[in-house]
């Protein structure tokens, strides 16, 4: 089985792009991708414009990983607010498919930035790395929530939609709980920072270097 497959009976509209070939004797290691304001609906399908999957079409070598899409429905709508349909997706998903359970990932632009930095420490799964993109944190004590997950994260310092504050200050503030994330800046680079964030070659491995106990 390989491609994107749309995964019925769920509370959001989801598609989940299944790798090419048999699974690892362990699972596939899983990523979880929340979109950002601009794909929100419920056609099932904006949420594949951006991020891994693209990058799956291109490099599918590259990003051996079972990824899901959700998708929420409103445009202010958060993907915090959102957690409890995004468990039952998961849930779906380790019902159905043959998956990782120490190779569980997080990552997400804009919005879904935001929501990777709110949700890392708040769903079902625990994620043995998170990549936010261009997101901002509003939940409190964000250090110690990630300062035990490792993080990656990236925007452009050119942003004028979510300023770069978004990411260094929870940077910043998970180094300062005893923590060791990674900020990744782009000179010049305006809100769509995940066009390079997600085309970094080490992305994939570093994910992959990182496994849960």
């Amino acid at each position: 089985m390989t491609g994107f497959i749309e995964l019925e009976g769920t509370p959001l509209p989801t598609v989940v792009y299944v790798p090419k070939g048999p699974a690892p004797a362990d699972g596939w290691p899983t990523l979880l991708f929340l979109h950002g304001r601009g794909e929100s609906g419920t056609d099932g399908l904006r949420c594949l414009i951006h991020g891994p999957g693209q990058r799956a079409i291109r490099e599918r070598e590259n990003w051996p990983f079972l990824m899901i899409f959700p998708q929420k429905p409103g445009a202010e709508d958060t993907w915090f607010d959102l957690r409890d349909s995004l468990n039952e997706i998961l849930r779906q998903v380790e019902r159905d498919y043959e998956t990782s359970p120490h190779q569980r990932y997080l990552t997400g632009l804009s919005q879904g930035g935001r929501g990777t930095m709110e949700c890392a420490d708040a769903l079902a799964w625990s994620f043995a790395a998170i990549a936010p993109i261009c997101g901002w944190n509003t939940r409190p004590e964000i250090g110690p929530r990630l300062r035990d997950i490792p993080i990656w994260l990236f925007h452009g310092d050119a942003d004028s939609v979510v300023p770069p504050t978004g990411s260094t200050e929870v940077e910043k503030a998970v180094r300062e709980a005893g923590g060791n994330p990674r900020l990744t800046i782009y000179p010049g680079v305006g809100h769509d920072s995940w066009v390079q964030a997600y085309a970094e070659p080490e992305l994939p491995t570093w994910f992959l270097s990182h496994r849960l106990g």
